[in-house]
């Protein structure tokens, strides 16, 4: 074999080489992302319910029902969904709905809650969501 093909067989190889290392590693970075932006979810969903908890302290039990109302710096548009008040977030849509802050993912069948009144986190999502359960195990909820 002259040079020309050994150095053709070479790069060749590696090519090879770095497209099963992608193949292998990609899933896993993907999976590694979906926890930390479950993680930041449920850290939002935790500010939002304390936010809605001190409102309610000081207007006599009512949950505010405009996100803007309570002072937590928002990073996601809100909008009005089917009558309800919420903010639409690249991952997660975050709404109060019977004294809980839901995270719901927006993908994936998984979302996340947050008890105004005790701040108990709680995760959930369809029963054959396999992301979900797994996301849900990573939380530790």
């Amino acid at each position: 074999m002259n040079k020309k093909g050994m150095v053709h067989g070479i790069i060749f190889v590696l090519v090879i080489v770095v497209g099963f290392g992608f193949a292998l590693g990609w899933p896993q970075y993907a999976k590694h992302k979906e926890i930390s932006h479950a993680k930041e979810a449920l850290a939002m969903a935790q500010r939002l319910a304390q936010a809605q908890k001190d409102y309610a302290a000081q207007h006599d039990g009512q949950y505010a029902q405009d996100w803007t109302d309570f002072g937590v710096p928002l990073t996601c548009p809100q909008v009005t969904k089917e009558g309800v008040n919420t903010l639409e977030c690249e991952f997660y849509d975050f709404y109060v709905q019977d004294g809980l802050v839901y995270a719901r993912h927006n993908n994936i069948a998984k979302w996340m809650t947050v008890d105004i009144a005790s701040s108990k986190a709680d995760c959930s999502h369809e029963t054959k969501s396999i992301a979900g359960a797994k996301i849900c195990e990573k939380l530790g909820l």
